[in-house]
């Protein structure tokens, strides 16, 4: 039903997968920060978050599948510089509060459609 998988809901679900990515790539950074070999890999997937939101199919028929649901890759390119654990820790912080952020919001729409099936005000 479109209800449970409006645009909004969707958009919602994109951004925490990135969120989640983006987690991913500044562990690795802290995991390896005391490696002189290891390269940085890139942990800002903000222009991704952008297009993939922003990128909309034309269908010619409203039944037809939407592609862009399970458009779930990101790239994720390594960097010359070093590892500072100090930036990658405020990084992390961020990207926690902006998850955090889209997980509530998530949880108010789906809030709201429960109370709608069951007939209570929130």
């Amino acid at each position: 039903m479109k209800i449970f998988n409006s645009e909004k809901i969707q958009l919602y679900k994109k951004a925490m997968d990135v969120y989640a990515k983006q987690h991913e790539s500044i562990a690795k950074n802290v995991a390896n920060a005391n490696d002189p070999n290891y390269k940085r890999v890139k942990t800002d997937f903000s222009e991704e978050l952008h297009v993939a939101t922003t990128q909309k199919l034309k269908t010619t028929d409203p039944r037809h599948i939407n592609v862009s649901q399970n458009n779930n890759e990101t790239s994720s390119e390594s960097q010359d510089e070093p590892v500072d654990i100090n930036q990658e820790m405020a990084e992390l912080a961020v990207n926690q509060i902006q998850f955090n952020f889209v997980t509530n919001v998530l949880k108010k729409a789906y809030g709201g459609l429960n109370s709608a099936i069951l007939g209570r005000s929130q």
